[in-house]
């Protein structure tokens, strides 16, 4: 995020705040993770990958030995197609729907249908369901909806912050969409575990205080 706590401008533009260094840092957290979870909203935006790329660990994994993470993608609408990049890159790939499609989609993509709350997916069905695949290690990265949602549900045991030396300004997208703050006495808490320079950006590691 830029300094003044901003993800994206206001037209949605987002590459890149932060520099190189800070995303060869994600990577390692990528690559520790059991799953990646993030939303349809954000592959629609960004278009990522969301994978770990072999390059960086090399000298650590021989090929045989390395493995991407499930990656997690809540689509509810179902707006997520062949098309995007995160279909075509190695390992599991779970789509998480209301309902199926008849798409044929590759051997690693499966659709995950889950009951409906409020004609939405229940953030604690995912997470269930995630731990009867023994996912213990989940990295969240997705827009300010669902992270917002995730932190007032006290669902966040760890926020890694990368700060860029940028101003984006009060109309670009914030962090966290945390709505009915009315007191300040009631604002998400936290405590400093790390602080650290990467490359021009700074890097913080805060543990919520629930």
């Amino acid at each position: 995020m830029s300094i003044d706590g901003k993800t994206a401008l206001k037209n949605g533009e987002s590459k890149w705040i932060t520099s190189k260094y800070a995303r060869q840092d994600v990577q390692m957290f990528r690559a520790k993770s059991s799953a990646i979870l993030s939303t349809s909203e954000t592959i629609l935006k960004d278009n990522p990958r969301l994978n770990v790329r072999y390059r960086n660990f090399k000298t650590i994994f021989s090929k045989e030995n390395f493995r991407h993470p499930i990656r997690v993608i809540i689509d509810s609408k179902n707006r997520i197609k062949k098309t995007h990049k995160i279909i075509h890159t190695e390992g599991k790939i779970l789509l998480i729907r209301l309902k199926s499609d008849q798409e044929l989609w590759p051997k690693n993509v499966e659709q995950i249908i889950l009951k409906e709350n409020n004609k939405t997916i229940d953030i604690i069905s995912i997470l269930n369901f995630l731990g009867s695949l023994e996912v213990n290690n989940l990295w969240v990265e997705a827009g300010s909806t669902l992270s917002g949602s995730l932190l007032k549900m006290k669902l966040i045991d760890e926020i890694i912050i990368y700060i860029a030396p940028k101003i984006l300004g009060h109309e670009a997208k914030p962090l966290f969409i945390l709505k009915n703050q009315l007191k300040l006495l009631e604002c998400f808490k936290g405590n400093f575990k790390n602080i650290k320079k990467i490359g021009p950006d700074i890097k913080i590691i805060l543990e919520p205080v629930y």
